[in-house]
């Protein structure tokens, strides 16, 4: 089957005009859907301009496949998920940037602990994780001076992980702390695959940050200690 000149110019401009717009779409599930459409109207244009076009049709269904599979992935990701009753309200006071299925894929990434008088984060170093205090404290202490005490729904580390520097200050474990731990190479691997979601996590860590800086300058309750605020956040 051939298809008239006029026509024809019609349907392979219609097809890259749908890639076109694809590209300037800023969600990723937009694009890779509208490119689906593109691809399919332009794998259509090949296959009716007769058999020497199928080259051109082989190569635009391969590409219909590869983004139709993003897409399913996309939309599963995107599904709605039910979050266990005692993660809601860590997800709503703490983790509120992201998305229900987003907060749970991060938390599924990190690995439970338990320390007990045990120091966490060496300062001068670069910390092997970041870590969030789910029961217990943890003193912040630099020069033998006790900065900040964190407790639960507190993120240590933070602030190296963020900027790439060393810490500046030491992080103790008061008694017995159970945390959630993301190795630093699991947080890596995140802001090189899922560059959208660590937004998210830098957005989530940001937050914590002013919120110690905010107590430690009597704004309100919840931790303790003598240290500056830009020391509470960086030794964190």
């Amino acid at each position: 089957m051939t298809l008239s000149h006029e026509f024809a110019l019609y349907l392979v401009h219609f097809g890259y005009l749908l890639q076109l717009f694809a590209l300037l779409a800023r969600d990723v599930l937009w694009l890779r859907g509208m490119l689906v459409v593109a691809q399919s109207v332009l794998a259509a244009y090949a296959y009716l301009r007769g058999p020497e076009f199928m080259p051109y049709v082989w190569w635009n269904v391969l590409f219909v496949l590869i983004n139709l599979y993003w897409v399913a992935r996309l939309l599963r990701e995107r599904a709605e998920v039910e979050l266990p009753a005692e993660l809601v309200p860590i997800h709503e006071k703490h983790f509120a940037a992201m998305a229900p299925q987003e907060f749970l894929r991060l938390w599924r990434d990190g690995r439970k602990g338990t320390m007990r008088d045990t120091q966490l984060v060496h300062e001068g170093t670069m910390p092997e994780a970041l870590y969030f205090v789910l029961t217990g404290d943890v003193a912040v202490r630099s020069g033998g001076r006790e900065l900040a005490r964190l407790g639960p729904g507190s993120f240590v580390a933070e602030m190296s992980l963020l900027t790439g520097e060393r810490t500046t200050a030491d992080a103790f474990a008061l008694g017995t702390v159970e945390y959630l731990a993301w190795p630093a190479a699991t947080l890596a691997k995140l802001r090189t695959r899922n560059p959208m979601l660590w937004n998210k996590v830098q957005s989530v860590l940001g937050h914590d940050i002013v919120e110690k800086i905010r107590r430690a300058q009597g704004v309100g309750g919840g931790v303790s200690g003598a240290g500056s605020p830009a020391g509470v956040a960086a030794g964190s």
